[in-house]
């Protein structure tokens, strides 16, 4: 899924000493304001600012655009509707006029509702019942936006999922090409090929499932981008890539992101969570907390390993091998171990998925 991407880049200072950052609030109609400090907890924000006004927090920031470049107005009316669905999506403060966005330069910005909460982490003792918490919180944002009545927004068909995971690995095959070392240059391809096996006979599957429900998913539903109080979502952020499309794909990402993956706060690597696959409980309470407010349907619970299949390689490249991808250097030597136990990882998730197989639909469809 686009936005997963963890280098951050960090020179909010330099960037606010470029801005007028009077002349951007002014144009809100701020004019009484105080400068609280880099929210540097924020995924993926080049340029966020932690802002007081009147005894109220607000992220100031650049408007975050989505993967095909910036359609605010998708996102400003279903966070909207889903607002008023009483979902904890943090306001947007308008301009005087109504605006949700001002232009200062050559540069658009907003004015968000500081979310407050707790970030996820994985080694947190609450973490198990943050995981139900989440995937009761994307059940409800998914049967709010069942009756979302605007207009429907959907991305051309080369950005969906298909192409984009061949894409991605295309762009591992390329990778492994060229990789000075011979163990990751080996490893790497050995990935792209057990998922090249595994892939194919996915897509038809999927293909074939009939009646799927559709709707705007949220897009980028991880650890990052919800806040937590002690047993509960308290605020959930990031809606740069809702679009159209089956939350079969949705349900699988978040299954992914929240019983793979360690999350830690201020890491820049987020690494794989067990030895092997999944954490079978943590994927037990997301899959169950979610059925438990909106149950598959029958074909869906024996698909959701085929879709897990399908977003697997995205969800990785952009995690446990991010560093191998988008690092200005290459791995040094004496991280090899590491990086060759994540690749392992990786490569031996095509058949712990297919094992998982009847499990993992059991576990969606129990209520």
């Amino acid at each position: 899924m686009p936005g997963l991407n963890m280098e951050n880049d960090n020179n909010e200072l330099e960037a606010e000493d470029l801005l007028n950052l009077d002349e951007i609030m002014q144009a809100f109609g701020v004019s009484s304001w105080q400068n609280i400090g880099p929210a540097d907890d924020l995924p993926g924000e080049r340029f966020s600012l932690l802002v007081d006004i009147e005894e109220q927090r607000y992220i100031l920031r650049e408007r975050p655009e989505g993967p095909l470049g910036t359609d605010s107005g998708h996102r400003y009316a279903f966070q909207r509707y889903l607002q008023q669905a009483g979902l904890p999506f943090p306001a947007f403060r308008p301009t005087p006029q109504g605006e949700l966005s001002v232009t200062v330069g050559e540069d658009a910005f907003e004015l968000q509702r500081w979310p407050g909460g707790e970030q996820f982490a994985s080694a947190n003792p609450r973490s198990i019942n943050w995981v139900a918490a989440a995937g009761s919180m994307l059940g409800q944002i998914h049967q709010a936006s069942r009756q979302y009545p605007g207009p429907v927004h959907r991305w051309p068909a080369e950005a969906h999922i298909g192409a984009i995971v061949q894409g991605y690995l295309n762009l591992v095959r390329g990778r492994a090409d060229e990789h000075p070392m011979q163990a990751i240059a080996v490893g790497l391809a050995e990935w792209v090929e057990q998922w090249e096996a595994v892939l194919p006979a996915a897509m038809v599957s999927l293909g074939a499932g009939r009646a799927l429900p559709e709707f705007h998913i949220h897009g980028d539903y991880h650890a990052l981008n919800l806040r937590f109080g002690p047993a509960a979502v308290t605020a959930v952020m990031g809606l740069e890539a809702s679009r159209w499309e089956k939350r079969i794909f949705e349900v699988a990402y978040g299954l992914f992101y929240f019983s793979a993956l360690a999350w830690q706060p201020g890491e820049s690597l987020v690494r794989p969570l067990v030895r092997r696959g999944l954490d079978p409980e943590r994927a037990r309470r997301f899959l169950q907390a979610y059925g438990a407010v909106y149950p598959p349907t029958p074909e869906e619970a024996a698909l959701l390993a085929d879709a897990l299949l399908l977003v697997s390689p995205i969800a990785t490249m952009n995690g446990p091998l991010e560093d191998l991808f988008y690092a200005q250097e290459d791995a040094d030597e004496a991280l090899i171990d590491d990086v060759m136990e994540r690749l392992t990882w990786a490569t031996s998730l095509p058949a712990w998925i297919n094992r998982a197989r009847r499990g993992l639909a059991e576990m969606w469809a129990d209520r």
